[in-house]
């Protein structure tokens, strides 16, 4: 995925505070997926911006957040 993409994630998923275990199906969701594909005009399937998440997590580019 494009270096952009993934920085774009990890902004505007420190400011949304939600951990990402508590993502999948909500609000929160989409919401983190609407401003992330409309800042980087990437177009993903959702299946595909859950899977940046949990890579993004995986490797620590993603902040702590609990909640």
């Amino acid at each position: 995925m494009e270096p952009v993409v993934v920085s774009v994630l990890a902004e505007v998923y420190a400011q949304r505070g939600v951990p990402a275990d508590q993502l999948p199906y909500t609000d929160e969701f989409e919401g983190l997926y609407a401003e992330v594909t409309r800042r980087t005009g990437v177009p993903l399937s959702r299946a595909q911006f859950w899977r940046l998440i949990a890579n993004a997590r995986k490797r620590g580019v993603l902040p702590r957040v609990a909640r």
